[in-house]
């Protein structure tokens, strides 16, 4: 939700800086952006609504910016609403949500208030502060207490050093230059400059100027030392390369990424599988995609390990926080590692005495830091909005643990390594598959269905939840109508829905999955086959290769190139789907 950057350093160009910087943050939000750079005359801000990849401006010369992509949550689309806000010599960007600024608000009676936002109630009651006699730690520190809910903010102040950035609940990384000092929501915006960086935890503040960086808590405002951290990311990782899209060439990145999950020590697996087996509860906590493959593992777990694992979207777990206590084990998986759902149900488990178990792609997320053991999934940089090598190394990873939580003490690595077997295989079929003509054939699909505003996809075992992202996939690129079932369940209601011609993806092709699509041909269906070998009842027919175990990874990198190719004959841009941002930072 929400990028914010910012620049401060001994050259003159961190307006450009910034502006190219959020051009990286832009799958974060992209409604709305706003640049503001100090000048010798003064800050100077510019803003607009619209997608910043599309902003071409040459700033003012200034050694210090701030600035904001942005996905609305309080205000609509507006000019006015887009981030910084400027109150008195306070100019300010915000990502999260206040919750009770509504409340706050109603108290300021005295402005005038020039947005809808919950930002620019943070603005007024800093100048406030300020403007009292607090000095601007002390005002931030201040004003920070009086907000409920997840927060980061970039704060100037007219005629003063530096920039300040405090944090609550959503991520802020500070990239450590020669001279310059950049904070940023994701390492991306400044991967050119600096990998050395220093993560802002929860509840912290800092104070930078070229650079240096200075770090207090924000509760006590006591000096606090920070460890300087060297990230493995590389800068072409971030970047499209020959690829129209960054989701189709992530997208191609499986060929390297389902392989790269599995490479982790076998300390941190068994670490990982010995809390699973102190439990006597596991509960897998995600939102989204990330959920869909939980649901995959609930498959997994159930057939190769005997565990009986419950899957529960983070959103829904305050239900059943009833039955978490310290013999429970938190299974968190998410792709950014800040999903807001999730870190609250963690958060609250810790406090029960929960083991907190995770995988991330970012092994310095806020996720992460709260685990008790992190498994990270190694995929590299995703920017598309839409998940793809995160999904697939996310499934690898959770195959992998159910393989090494089948052990017994004397047999662990016999069955890490049979897991790892299986995945590697995959892998290698995977890398046959992802090739130009494959995707052209799969791009010829595309073209057949991509009038119709209904498409139906159905799978048993653990290709039903693959049939759900397979929906949530063609969904938020395409836009197009789209429902994953078990396949056994079509003819319990939606079946009223097939009409002649609906297309109806089928995931695999054993006996009963067949009399299932029969039911749908012989209501009109046109069948497309997603499995290892073609099948007369089927119209059309994408090869997913036999991977054993690893057949739900296999089977819906087909669906994610189909959903590509449907976005693009649509008209529209599937890295940055419509009322959809990367990282969901909010409620």
């Amino acid at each position: 939700m929400c990028g914010i950057f910012s620049v401060t350093g001994s050259h003159k160009k961190a307006g450009n800086k910034v502006l190219s910087g959020l051009k990286k943050l832009e799958y974060r939000g992209y409604d709305s952006w706003g640049i503001a750079v100090q000048t010798a005359k003064g800050v100077v801000v510019q803003k607009d609504t619209g997608k910043i990849s599309e902003v071409h401006l040459d700033l003012p010369e200034g050694s210090k910016a701030i600035g904001h992509t942005r996905w609305a949550t309080h205000g609509g689309v507006t000019k006015a609403n887009s981030h910084p806000h400027r109150v008195g010599k306070v100019t300010l960007v915000h990502n999260g949500i206040f919750e009770n600024y509504a409340e706050e608000k109603a108290r300021l009676v005295d402005h005038n208030f020039q947005s809808d936002t919950d930002t620019e109630v943070i603005a007024v009651l800093l100048s406030q502060a300020i403007e009292e006699g607090l000095d601007i730690k002390s005002a931030i520190r201040f004003v920070t207490q009086k907000i409920q809910g997840r927060f980061s903010i970039l704060v100037m102040i007219d005629d003063q050093p530096g920039i300040w950035a405090a944090r609550k609940g959503s991520p802020l990384i500070v990239g450590r230059g020669e001279n310059e000092t950049f904070i940023a929501s994701d390492i991306p915006a400044f991967l050119e400059q600096t990998n050395k960086v220093n993560y802002l935890d929860d509840d912290e503040l800092v104070f930078v100027d070229q650079g240096t960086a200075n770090f207090f808590d924000l509760n006590t405002g006591k000096a606090i030392t920070k460890r300087e951290i060297t990230v493995s990311w590389k800068v072409e990782e971030s970047k499209k390369g020959n690829y129209a899209h960054f989701m189709i060439k992530e997208i191609f990145d499986q060929k390297e990424t389902i392989a790269k999950a599995i490479n982790h020590d076998n300390q941190a697996i068994a670490d990982f599988v010995k809390a699973l087996k102190s439990s006597n509860g596991v509960y897998m906590v995600a939102c989204g995609t990330a959920n869909k493959a939980c649901m995959v593992a609930e498959y997994f777990f159930a057939q190769i390990s005997g565990r009986k694992v419950n899957v529960v979207s983070a959103s829904e777990m305050p239900y059943f926080e009833q039955f978490v206590n310290d013999r429970t084990a938190l299974v968190a998986v998410s792709q950014s590692g800040e999903t807001a759902d999730v870190l609250e149900i963690l958060e609250r488990g810790k406090k029960s005495g929960a083991k907190i178990l995770a995988m991330t792609n970012v092994e310095s997320s806020s996720i992460a830091r709260l685990a008790d053991v992190h498994l990270p999934i190694q995929a590299g940089p995703e920017k598309a909005v839409a998940s793809t090598k995160a999904t697939t190394a996310q499934i690898a990873l959770l195959l992998l643990c159910a393989y090494a939580d089948s052990s017994t003490v004397n047999d662990f690595e016999k069955c890490l390594n049979r897991g790892r077997n299986i995945l590697r295989s995959t892998a290698g079929n995977i890398n046959d598959l992802l090739n130009p003509r494959y995707e052209s054939y799969v791009k010829a699909v595309a073209e057949k269905i991509v009038q119709h505003d209904n498409l139906f996809i159905i799978g048993r075992g653990a290709l039903y939840p693959i049939a759900l992202e397979a929906a949530i996939k063609i969904q938020e690129v395409s836009y197009i109508h789209a429902q994953g079932f078990p396949a056994g369940e079509i003819k319990h209601g939606p079946i009223a829905l097939i009409e002649a011609g609906t297309p109806c993806l089928v995931l695999g092709n054993d006996t009963e999955i067949i009399a299932n699509a029969t039911e749908l041909k012989s209501r009109g269906a046109m069948i497309i086959g997603i499995a290892d070998k073609d099948h007369e009842l089927f119209d059309e027919w994408l090869k997913a290769p036999n991977c054993e175990e690893g057949q739900a990874i296999a089977t819906l990198i087909p669906v994610q190139i189909l959903s590509y190719h449907l976005a693009i004959l649509r008209g529209l841009n599937p890295d940055m789907p419509r009322n959809l941002a990367k990282s969901v930072t909010v409620k």
